[in-house]
């Protein structure tokens, strides 16, 4: 079941979880837009986790990973699970350098490896 984009991502069920495929710079309006429609497909669909999936963006403010730790936040308070995947070297290296907490955050390079990683902590 895929979900027209919204406003620099995409949203589509795969293998019982959610991917959101993110698609470039998201703007203020496009962050609130995609946790609405994030949090609400969650609850509907009652899913148990969610893939965020970077392969599509370069750049990463501070502000920008700031919300969507926010996504993680809440989809924990509806018991889903949340992997962060293919983050850019450039994104990795500047969230380190901003010494960014990521404590509570889980990561992969690969689709395949959240999947497991979310089927091994169900």
């Amino acid at each position: 079941m895929s979900t027209p984009t919204l406003s620099g991502a995409s949203m589509t069920e795969v293998q019982g979880g959610l991917v959101v495929a993110m698609q470039g710079d998201i703007r203020e309006e496009g962050f609130d837009a995609l946790y609405q429609a994030f949090s609400q497909r969650l609850v509907d669909s009652r899913l148990s986790g969610a893939v965020l999936n970077f392969s599509g963006v370069q750049l990463l403010d501070l502000h920008g990973f700031s919300r969507l730790r926010a996504f993680s936040r809440m989809a924990g308070f509806l018991r889903a699970g949340v992997v962060f995947v293919a983050l850019a070297p450039g994104i990795a290296a500047f969230l380190a350098q901003a010494d960014m907490d990521i404590g509570g955050l889980r990561f992969c390079q690969h689709i395949e490896d959240a999947f497991a990683l979310l089927a091994s902590s169900a």
